[in-house]
């Protein structure tokens, strides 16, 4: 992405996993997150699981990646710098109100989980995570009656 750190990453399978099954072929995910470690975890995850996967640093470089690439589920941190998530998802509906995001959030605030689903999160994952429900929730979102693009 044009001076963006935002990353592409597609075809490396670091790890199989078994859990999730069915992925419709060219499912894209944007993970975003200012923690590095973090984005390789989930990365390595979703590529197991045969997703196509771009990450992001900040609220600014996901609404560059939604607008490049439309992915079809975003997952969100909340507390980033330069563009806040909550900040990030109301530019993200203004893009493309079919792309379902779920927020990650290491806090426990129910305001702010309330101020997301207002603003059109379709639900939230608290870390650490549970990758069970982090796939179900992704499994939901992916099956929604949103019309899709």
């Amino acid at each position: 992405m044009s001076g963006a750190s935002a990353v592409r990453r597609e075809g490396l399978r670091p790890f199989e996993k078994s859990a999730t099954t069915g992925v419709r072929p060219g499912t894209r995910i944007l993970i975003v997150d200012d923690e590095h470690d973090l984005l390789d975890m989930l990365t390595a995850y979703f590529l197991a699981s045969k997703y196509d996967v771009d990450t992001a640093t900040n609220g600014v470089e996901a609404l560059a990646a939604v607008s490049q690439q439309r992915p079809d589920v975003v997952l969100l941190d909340i507390h980033m710098p330069e563009m806040n998530g909550i900040d990030a998802l109301r530019e993200i509906m203004k893009v493309d109100q079919s792309i379902g995001v779920i927020m990650v959030t290491g806090n426990t605030q129910l305001s702010i989980t309330v101020e997301a689903i207002r603003n059109g999160a379709f639900g939230y994952i608290p870390k650490p995570f549970d990758f069970r429900y982090l796939d179900h929730l992704i499994a939901a979102c992916l099956t929604r009656s949103r019309p899709r693009r």
